[in-house]
């Protein structure tokens, strides 16, 4: 069932003392201002003096008096794993305004104060319900088009599917309020340290124009800002992610810098427009106590615990890029993305303990006439991380048991209980002759028996 637009407002405008009304009234500008920068750099929550110290300075959240039990968890909080997916579009005057060209899923791990982020590929294509393989940004599209308020849900829901991670919370925000935002706190002054032309960037019909920016302190509005911030084929070696990354960050800096200065927080006028930009830019299933609960928690994170991880096509990677009827497409390479999954479910897992599961050497025979069962077997194991160097046939096909032969002698006890508990296998006691015969490689022998046939890998 789709979660509809939160709408923290009803409340807002109650009888109360001018002093706890007027703080009151600064909370949801405020939450706009956090989620802002919370979806374009979520590092810059955490490093350096963050929203959640500049709020802290001026007493903001202690004068709103939250009466929130220390028993009331988030969301997740009782697994250790709070995951927030994070979702920006162009929004209305923008082409596609609902294809979400951000998509970051935040897991944070409360009890080591660590946190990932991974970028999820705009051209990864996903099975969307309804609608077949689709590219993942089209989620939220299709939510919005099926009912109004729900596309972010949608969006959710697929990335909940697609990477085996409940999403505890979702924030989207579009570009037209990025714009908006810089303009109403009257732009905001950048070094821009190389100079560089992008004669690609895109128009909103659909075209290309041509961007420049000179060297040095430029005073820009939401519109330069956005430019600045988006451009990908610059000249003068600005056309990486990491110089646009870089970027984005300064831009966030100052906007942070611009919103939390004194003047802001006497205007009304200025206070007003960002409510009015929140309640038309932001849609988010947060509530007031989970924003204040992140808020603490994020007063204890140290921009050394985030774990960046950048989904992408390489030799390493699971996944592989393509064209398909003229469109540019990123597809997992066991078409089952078990392997995405293992990597996203392992992130906080200590890059050691990792390596040593995954160098694990197994030979597979088919012990059955089961067509294809080895294979299948090897592209299963292989997404979980282990290494095959060899799949055929065993000299028999009529074992009904799976049946593992450890060639190490005892020394990986740990990982033959798991193959053991995965495949459903006994270890083999015996030592046939073809052992003694063959050069062996592997760290562990299987033959496959009847009762894999139905068994599923996980």
């Amino acid at each position: 069932m789709a979660t509809p637009k939160i709408n923290f407002l009803t409340h807002l405008f109650e009888k109360q003392p001018k002093k706890k009304r007027f703080f009151k009234y600064c909370f949801y500008p405020l939450c706009f201002l956090a989620i802002f920068i919370f979806i374009f750099s979520f590092e810059i929550l955490l490093s350096g003096e963050s929203i959640a110290e500049n709020i802290s300075k001026i007493n903001f959240f202690q004068t709103l008096n939250f009466s929130v039990s220390k028993d009331k968890l988030l969301s997740g909080e009782k697994d250790d794993r709070i995951n927030i997916l994070l979702l920006g579009m162009g929004g209305e005057g923008h082409p596609g305004p609902y294809l979400t060209d951000t998509n970051i899923l935040v897991s944070i791990q409360p009890s080591t104060k660590k946190i990932s982020m991974v970028s999820i590929p705009r051209d990864l294509s996903v099975p969307i319900p309804g609608y077949g393989w689709r590219k993942i940004n089209e989620a939220n599209h299709y939510g919005e088009m099926k009912e109004k308020g729900t596309g972010a849900q949608a969006a959710a829901d697929v990335v909940t599917k697609v990477f085996d991670q409940p999403i505890n919370y979702y924030i989207r925000v579009d570009f037209a309020g990025f714009e908006k935002l810089i303009d109403e706190l009257g732009g905001i002054k950048i070094f821009v340290d190389n100079a560089f032309t992008d004669s690609q960037f895109p128009t909103d019909d659909y075209g290309y124009q041509t961007v420049s920016f000179e060297q040095g302190w430029q005073k820009m509005n939401g519109k330069t800002a956005l430019n600045y911030a988006r451009s990908r084929h610059g000249n003068n070696g600005e056309s990486s992610d990491f110089a646009r990354s870089k970027r984005q960050q300064k831009v966030l800096a100052a906007i942070k810098d611009r919103a939390f200065a004194f003047t802001t927080f006497i205007s009304y006028r200025k206070i007003s427009a960002l409510l009015n930009m929140y309640k038309e830019n932001v849609v988010t299933n947060l509530e007031p106590w989970e924003i204040y609960k992140f808020y603490k928690l994020a007063k204890d994170f140290d921009s050394k615990n985030i774990t960046n991880l950048v989904l992408e096509p390489s030799n390493d990677s699971p996944l592989y890029s393509t064209m398909i009827n003229g469109a540019y497409l990123l597809l997992p390479k066991d078409m089952s993305f078990k392997q995405l999954q293992k990597m996203v479910k392992n992130i906080f897992v200590p890059a050691s303990l990792e390596k040593a599961k995954q160098i694990v050497k197994i030979e597979i025979q088919n012990g059955t006439k089961i067509e294809g069962l080895a294979y299948r077997t090897s592209v299963d194991l292989k997404s979980n991380g282990y290494k095959i160097v060899k799949i055929g046939n065993a000299e028999k096909q009529d074992l009904a048991s799976t049946l593992i032969y450890d060639m190490t002698n005892g020394q990986r006890s740990e990982d033959l209980n798991e193959l053991k508990t995965k495949l459903n296998a006994t270890l083999a006691t015996d030592k046939p002759d073809w052992l003694n015969t063959q050069n062996i490689e592997a760290d562990f022998i299987i033959i496959l028996g009847q009762n894999l046939q139905s068994l599923s890998l996980n």
